[in-house]
């Protein structure tokens, strides 16, 4: 997480220098998304064949190496190189997104939110250390700015290694032929399919709006890389620092309204980015932002975690995190053409119409569950 908030804060700035057209200033985020669809359901099966760990330990590789060839191309002047390493980068995050459902692995379900949401706690010391490599690191390299900030991370990339060498994970028990229930069963359960809904939607608004806010706060408010860092500095506290009690949120209060509460911080976003003109009030979009991230896609990972059996883990996992890539990816994208098209509050208006389905899909679930007399989510 550490790596990906100084992304975040770096790539659309660097790729706004290097595209040949303005509106493909995020395509090197766009593509890292894509590199995250591609590897998510592949990674999900190796690690249920091979175990964890040794994709966990090729994940961080990856990255630092990736980190590594980042900050080369911006020596370089490549644009096209600079993409090629975002997709690496992509890699290793489609990777590290099972460490939550790692966490998860053999306990017990009323354990299992709380697991993730703890795993995902760990994103709050990568908000300080993020953003602080990201602004005492920009000129680190005399003459070529930014490229600093990703050898720095390439570097930091490696102290996971230490972690990941001493921590016991169990192997899978070998199989034969496909285990449990086939993967179309899941997809006529509706929790499963809220569970999809509501993460692959919560993490795709939460890219699309931070994916341009520092296009939008450098290039456009002219508020300066500093006041950029400290913006998404506090977005990334927002986004990890309730997962110290997510977890028992949704164990108290049950998944369904810890979800409704996130949709009610996606829509004051919505309100607070399109009133934004100054940097207090991006500031409190892009925290009411995280906040939304937070509660969604904990919660809707969640949903997706207690349906699967341990035999069944590889294939819905996998397959629900393919579909929740995937829509980052293409938000991804729509970001930077849209705003460079169109502008910040054209961006700010269109996120009305995720947050409309998450709605109605939530509102399902809630009737669904009361026709069969199950209200304990």
């Amino acid at each position: 997480m550490t790596s990906m908030n100084v992304n975040i804060i770096n790539t659309a700035l660097v790729g706004y220098l290097l595209a040949p057209a303005p509106w493909l200033a995020t395509l090197p985020l766009s593509l890292q998304f894509v590199s995250v669809m591609m590897v998510t359901l592949p990674a999900s099966l190796l690690m249920a064949r091979l175990g964890r760990r040794p994709v966990f330990i090729a994940g961080v590789l990856i990255s630092s190496l990736s980190s590594l060839l980042l900050g080369m191309a911006i020596i370089v002047q490549s644009f096209p190189v600079f993409c090629c390493a975002s997709m690496g980068l992509g890699v290793s995050m489609g990777i590290a997104a099972y460490y939550r459902y790692a966490a998860a692995d053999g306990l017990e379900e009323k354990s299992r939110a709380k697991a993730i949401s703890y795993v995902l706690a760990g994103g709050l010391a990568a908000a300080v250390m993020g953003p602080e490599i990201a602004r005492n690191t920009v000129d680190l390299v005399p003459g070529v700015m930014y490229a600093g900030c990703f050898f720095t991370v390439a570097v930091v990339q490696l102290v996971s290694l230490f972690a990941l060498a001493g921590v016991k994970i169990e192997k899978p028990k070998p199989q034969l032929g496909a285990a449990g229930r086939p993967i179309g069963v899941f997809f006529r359960m509706p929790v499963y399919i809220v569970g999809i809904v509501c993460a692959a939607i919560g993490y795709a608004l939460m890219s699309y709006l931070m994916t341009a806010t520092p296009l939008q706060v450098v290039n456009v408010a002219r508020l300066g890389t500093s006041a950029n860092a400290t913006i998404i500095q506090w977005h990334v506290v927002a986004m990890f620092l309730p997962s110290f009690f997510t977890g028992n949120l949704i164990a108290k209060f049950g998944v369904a309204r810890v979800l409704w509460s996130g949709v009610l911080f996606y829509l004051a976003t919505i309100i607070l980015a399109l009133a934004a003109d100054g940097f207090w009030l991006y500031w409190f979009a892009l925290v009411t932002l995280g906040l939304g991230w937070n509660f969604l896609y904990i919660g809707g990972s969640s949903l997706i975690a207690r349906v699967a059996e341990p035999v069944e883990r590889g294939r819905v996992q996998g397959f629900g995190d393919l579909m929740t890539t995937t829509t980052v990816a293409i938000a991804s994208l729509t970001a930077g053409a849209v705003h460079s098209q169109y502008g910040w509050e054209m961006m700010s208006q269109v996120a009305i119409l995720p947050v409309g389905v998450v709605i109605l899909a939530l509102l399902w679930m809630a009737i669904t569950q009361r026709r069969h007399g199950a209200l304990n989510l």
